[in-house]
C-alpha cells in the first residue's frame, strides 16, 4: 500500500480498531448463546469502513462526500451504542440486577438512541436538525395524524409494561369465548401476541388491550382456584363424599397442597347432590388436563366406595286407572358368588398352599377395586390393614428413609402381592405403592385371614419367609446393599410376631 494511501486510511483503521475492540469486550461479557447478536455491530462497522474509505480515496463531489460522511458517523456510533446495549440487556446482567428488560422497552430505547445518533450525525456534517423540523411543520402534522394509531399502540404498550399488567408467559383473558383466553408470547411496540389452547395465535393491538378489562390468571401469583362440579347420589352423606373426594385428589399432578382443596355442597337437583370441588392449581395452561385428572381420580374413588354416578330421576304421578300389567319373564344373571374369587385367589403363588375351603373363606372378605394411573394404593407410614393382589396393571414400590427423597424400590407386575406385613403384624406400612397404569386389585381384609392363619401353619411359614425376603429387599434398597437380614426380620421372629398379633 502506498504511503499516501496508508496515511489517508489511518483514521479509518483507527476507527475500525476501536469499534472492533468494543465488539470483543461484548463477546467476553455476554453469554455464549447471545453472541450472535454482535453480527449487527460488525455489519455496521463494515459499512463505516467502506464509506470512510470511499471518502478518503475516491475523487467525489462535495454532496456525495457529505452523504458518505453521514453514513460513516451514523454507522460507527450505531455499532458502538448497539454493542453497549447488548451488554446492558444481556441475560447475565439481568440475573445480577434481578429483572430483565421487556421487549417493548428495548425496542423503544433503541429507537430513541438511533434517532439521537442520526441527529448528531446530521449536525456533524453541517446540517442543523432544528432547521429541518421548523421548516417542515406541515409534514410533521401530516405524519403525526397518520401515525396516531401507531403512537397510541406504542404508548399503550409502554403503559402495560410499566404497570406490569401482563408479561410474556402470563395466561390472560382479553375477550369473551374460548379464543379470548391465551398465553402471552410477545409484547412489541404495536401489539400483544397471544397463543390460545387451540394453538391459534391472536394479535391484539396494545391500544385495544389497554381499553379492555384484562383478567390475568398468572398474577399476583400463579396459584389459581379451579372449581370442578360433580353430581353424586343422595344415598351417600356429604361428609362421606367429602372424605372420599379429598382423599382421591390428593397428590394429583398440578393440584397444590396449600391452600388445601375443599368440597362444597352447591345444589340439589334431579340427578343428585351437586358438589363443587375447589382446588388451587399452579399451572393455568394445564387446567384442562388437571381437571381431567381430578375427575378421573374421583371416578375411581367413587367406584371403589361402591357408589354409582347418578342418572336423572323423576317422580311421576298418574291419575286414573292404570293399564293392565303385562307379565314378562326376565333372565336373572347367574351370581358370581365365591367360585370366581376362589379361582382367582388360587392363581397367586403366595396362596397356592391353601385349600379350596380356605380360599373360600378369604373370598368372603375380598373385593375388586380399581385405581387410576398415578394413584397411591397404600401410603408409607399409614396403619396396616388389608392385603392386595394385583390382578391387572403395574405398580411401583416407593420408600423414604431418614428424610431422604423418595426412591423406587421395585416395579411389581400383574400377579404380585403386597401389604402382607401390615396385615399380618399390624405394623405401619413400610413403603408406598403407587399405580403406574390402571390397576385392578383384589383386596382381602385381615378379618378374612385370621381363621385361615389359625388353621394353616404352612401358610404362616410361607408368609414369614416371604416377609423376610421383602424386608431384606427393602433394607438393601435403603442401605444400598446389606450383608444379611437383621434379627428382627428373620422368618422365625416374623412368625412369632404374626402369631402374637392374630392371637390378640
Amino acid at each position: 500500500m502506498p504511503l499516501d494511501t496508508y496515511l489517508k486510511l489511518q483514521p479509518v483503521l483507527s476507527g475500525l480498531g476501536l469499534g472492533l475492540l468494543v465488539v470483543l469486550v461484548v463477546l467476553v461479557l455476554v453469554p455464549s448463546g447471545e453472541r450472535k447478536l454482535v453480527r449487527g455491530p460488525i455489519v455496521m462497522l463494515t459499512v463505516y469502513g467502506v464509506a470512510r474509505s470511499a471518502m478518503e480515496i475516491l475523487p467525489l463531489h462535495p454532496m456525495p462526500v457529505k452523504l458518505l460522511h453521514f453514513v460513516a458517523i451514523f454507522s460507527w456510533c450505531a455499532a458502538v451504542v448497539r454493542s453497549l446495549f447488548i451488554v446492558a440487556a444481556s441475560s447475565r446482567l439481568s440475573r445480577i440486577v434481578g429483572r430483565s428488560w421487556p421487549k417493548i422497552v428495548r425496542d423503544v430505547v433503541q429507537a430513541i438512541l438511533y434517532i439521537v445518533i442520526a441527529l448528531i450525525s446530521l449536525r456533524a456534517i453541517g446540517v442543523e436538525p432544528t432547521g429541518l423540523l421548523t421548516t417542515s411543520a406541515l409534514l410533521t402534522a401530516v405524519l403525526g395524524l397518520s401515525m396516531q394509531d401507531t403512537l397510541g399502540n406504542l404508548f399503550a404498550g409502554l403503559a402495560l409494561q410499566g404497570q406490569q399488567t401482563v408479561a410474556v408467559g402470563d395466561w390472560v383473558r382479553f375477550a369473551d369465548g374460548n379464543e379470548g383466553l391465551g398465553e402471552v408470547t410477545e409484547i412489541n411496540w404495536r401489539a400483544t401476541h397471544f397463543l390460545t389452547n387451540t394453538r391459534v395465535q391472536v394479535i391484539v393491538p396494545n391500544s385495544v388491550l389497554a381499553r379492555t378489562i384484562v383478567r390475568n390468571y398468572s398474577r399476583p401469583t400463579r396459584l389459581v382456584r379451579h372449581d370442578t362440579d360433580i353430581s353424586l347420589p343422595y344415598e351417600a352423606s356429604p361428609e362421606r363424599i367429602r372424605s372420599i373426594v379429598l382423599a382421591a385428589i390428593r397428590g394429583v399432578d398440578g393440584v397444590a397442597s396449600e391452600p388445601e382443596p375443599a368440597v362444597l355442597v352447591t345444589a340439589f337437583n334431579d340427578t343428585g347432590v351437586v358438589y363443587s370441588v375447589r382446588a388451587f392449581i399452579n399451572d393455568y395452561g394445564r387446567r384442562d388436563q388437571i381437571e381431567s385428572a381430578v375427575r378421573q381420580r374421583i371416578y375411581y374413588a367413587i367406584h371403589r366406595a361402591g357408589l354409582q354416578l347418578p342418572f336423572p330421576q323423576r317422580t311421576v304421578s298418574i291419575n286414573g286407572a292404570a293399564p293392565p300389567r303385562l307379565t314378562t319373564h326376565t333372565i336373572t344373571p347367574p351370581p358370581t358368588g365365591n367360585a370366581e374369587l376362589v379361582e382367582r385367589l388360587g392363581r397367586f403363588e403366595l396362596l397356592k398352599v391353601l385349600t379350596p375351603a380356605e380360599l373360600g373363606t378369604l373370598a368372603a372378605g375380598a373385593r375388586f377395586v380399581l385405581y387410576a394411573p398415578g394413584e397411591v394404593i397404600v401410603r408409607q407410614g399409614e396403619p396396616g390393614g388389608d392385603i392386595y393382589a394385583l390382578e391387572r396393571g403395574r405398580v411401583e414400590v416407593i420408600a423414604t428413609h431418614e428424610g431422604r427423597p423418595p426412591f423406587r424400590v421395585q416395579v411389581m407386575e400383574t400377579g404380585g402381592v403386597f401389604g402382607e406385613l401390615g396385615l399380618l403384624t399390624g405394623e405401619r406400612r413400610t413403603a408406598t405403592i403407587q399405580a403406574l397404569t390402571e390397576c385392578e386389585v383384589l383386596q382381602v381384609s385381615r378379618a378374612a385371614f385370621k381363621p385361615v392363619i389359625d388353621s394353616n401353619p404352612a401358610l404362616l411359614e410361607r408368609l414369614s419367609v416371604r416377609l423376610a425376603e421383602r424386608m431384606q429387599k427393602l433394607n438393601e434398597a435403603v442401605a444400598d446393599a446389606t450383608d444379611g437380614v437383621e434379627a428382627s426380620e428373620r422368618p422365625d421372629i416374623l412368625m412369632s410376631r404374626i402369631r402374637k398379633f392374630f392371637a390378640g
